[in-house]
């Protein structure tokens, strides 16, 4: 979560962490409070995108991210999850290989949460 602090810019369109894919993020926040660290992003992503299987470690953490559908049509797979056209979801990405596929212009909110050791 620091390493962001000081890759990130605030209030920008940024190009997805996925290379070669449709999708842009907007960092709204992110900040660290002794050992929890927060983050909030929209997400957007363009017809026909795909993110392939990954995880998201953290180092020296452990992360969870709540995803919130705001408009589109997209299917989330996330092994223990399964796939999911839910409006809302809960999961490891730490953990858990994870992929997404939208099939409309869709936009998401996406916060994270980490707890370090």
């Amino acid at each position: 979560m620091e390493q962001k602090t000081k890759t990130m810019r605030l209030w920008k369109w940024q190009e997805g962490r996925q290379k070669n894919t449709t999708y842009e993020k907007f960092p709204l926040w992110y900040f660290r409070i002794w050992k929890w660290g927060f983050d909030a992003y929209i997400l957007r992503y363009k017809p026909d995108t795909y993110l392939r299987l990954h995880t998201d470690k953290v180092e020296g953490g452990r992360h969870w991210r709540l995803n919130i559908k705001l408009v589109g049509k997209a299917s989330f797979f996330c092994h223990g999850i399964g796939i999911t056209e839910k409006r809302i979801i809960l999961f490891r990405p730490d953990l858990y290989l994870h992929s997404l596929y939208a099939y409309t212009k869709t936009i998401k909110l996406s916060f994270g949460f980490v707890k370090f050791y």
